[in-house]
């Protein structure tokens, strides 16, 4: 049977270009029109930031929450059996977060807000180009410019800029951190793995991870441990010292948050809250055992790296974060099917399956959207409305197919592959 013709580089360019354009449409247009006009999820920890350093309040007071929640939605929150004091949505991060914002506490807020997107947008390609220089996956300019398109014209960047959340930022320190171990600069590493964990959801498949791997040579890896331990005792001692009581607080906070989020993990959905929290806990043991025996890779090596990116596909399955933006932490998990698609394609038919049904979902809201931006030549924006959710079915799925794949190629071993070109992609099925 004759192969089917590569599609150029150049289409695929195009494809990139259409589809970016299609899910911005659909996500400011249609995704986020009936939002609050003010609504933006850097407020919250920029003005308990604000409140905390400028003004020494604590800002998982209740005080502050409404004053947050004033400004975002109108009026305070009412009061529920989940959260009494009515602190949802207040500064639900720990006080060092606030040290991060410190540089924009003197700010206008529309000026923050400007200086984040594109502080984000920038920290996002910083990201890819880091991941695509340790996966050592190379491709011409061309193809790295379609895949900068296909991810910041991507429903997690895009919800992530319109909402303007932290995420981009976090998954960008995490990128940062593995390539300075993958370049040998452990200290800056550690430092860097300490910053990241603002968002401490994030980390906590990761930290366990780099903890058995330093473990596993201390004498040449001690250095990303105290890089880390350093930062991390810094950043609690002045948080002890502003707020000596930041830690109940910051429980009561998160308990109110996951109220106010739906704060539930995807095997939440999939299993119920009561087995998905075992479910989550077997999915961590499962990936750190399957880990365990490359803890003595060197932070260069392809097999190191895909592992990395395993545990923080596992990550995504098992936080208590349906948010789309929390996907970003899948994109070095993706390069790695596209790196080894080679591996996975000659494996059998199930991994042939499994390759595909991770493009396929994977693709499904780009053609979803432009599905809508087309009825948006003969139906009113109102009536597009109704179908708000059509590019966003898959997105529980996504991280479990991304999961399945990765550990089906971890299994099979990451053979090398010529550097990857979307013109010779070889057919998955």
């Amino acid at each position: 049977m004759k192969s089917p013709r590569p599609i150029s580089p150049a289409v695929w360019l195009l494809l990139a270009v259409l589809a970016g354009a299609s899910m911005a449409h659909y996500t400011f247009a249609i995704w986020s029109a009936n939002q609050p006009a003010h609504f933006s999820d850097l407020y919250a920890p920029w003005w308990g930031a604000h409140e905390m350093l400028l003004h020494g309040r604590n800002p998982y007071s209740p005080q502050v929450a409404h004053e947050i929640q004033t400004v975002i939605y109108g009026a305070p929150l009412s009061p529920s059996p989940e959260d009494p004091s009515g602190i949802g949505g207040g500064f639900a991060y720990p006080p060092w977060a606030a040290f991060l914002l410190w540089p924009t506490l003197y700010l206008p807020f529309p000026v923050v807000q400007k200086f984040l997107i594109a502080k984000s947008i920038a920290a996002t390609l910083l990201a890819l180009a880091l991941w695509l220089r340790a996966l050592r996956l190379r491709a011409s300019p061309l193809q790295v410019l379609t895949i900068a398109i296909f991810l910041l014209g991507s429903f997690p960047t895009l919800q992530g800029l319109r909402l303007e959340n932290l995420s981009l930022l976090a998954a960008a320190l995490i990128a940062i951190t593995l390539f300075l171990m993958y370049a040998d600069h452990l200290i800056l590493a550690g430092v860097c793995l300490a910053l990241s964990t603002f968002k401490p959801q994030f980390t906590v498949a990761l930290v366990p991870w780099l903890a058995l791997w330093t473990l596993a040579d201390w004498r040449r890896r001690r250095s990303l441990a105290a890089g880390f331990l350093a930062t991390m005792l810094l950043f609690l001692a002045i948080s002890q010292w502003l707020l000596p009581a930041w830690l109940p607080s910051f429980l009561r906070v998160l308990r109110a948050y996951r109220h106010y989020t739906y704060g539930h993990s995807l095997l939440d959905v999939w299993l119920t809250p009561r087995f998905g929290v075992v479910a989550s806990a077997a999915v961590l043991l499962a990936v750190w055992a399957l880990c365990w025996r490359d803890r003595r890779q060197p932070a260069n090596s392809p097999r190191f790296l895909l592992a990395s990116s395993l545990l923080l596909a596992a990550t995504v399955v098992v936080i208590p974060s349906l948010a789309p933006h929390v996907q970003l932490l899948l994109l070095p998990g993706m390069l790695c099917l596209l790196r080894d698609r080679a591996t996975l394609v000659s494996s059998g038919v199930v991994s042939r399956l499994g390759l595909l049904a991770a493009w396929v979902v994977l693709a499904w809201p780009w053609v979803a959207a432009f599905a809508l931006l087309l009825a948006r030549l003969w139906l009113p924006a109102a009536e597009l409305h109704r179908f708000w959710q059509l590019p966003l079915y898959p997105s529980p799925i996504l991280p479990l197919t991304v999961l399945a794949a990765l550990t089906t190629l971890y299994l099979r071993g990451s053979a090398p592959t010529p550097p990857p070109s979307f013109a010779d992609v070889p057919p998955v099925a």
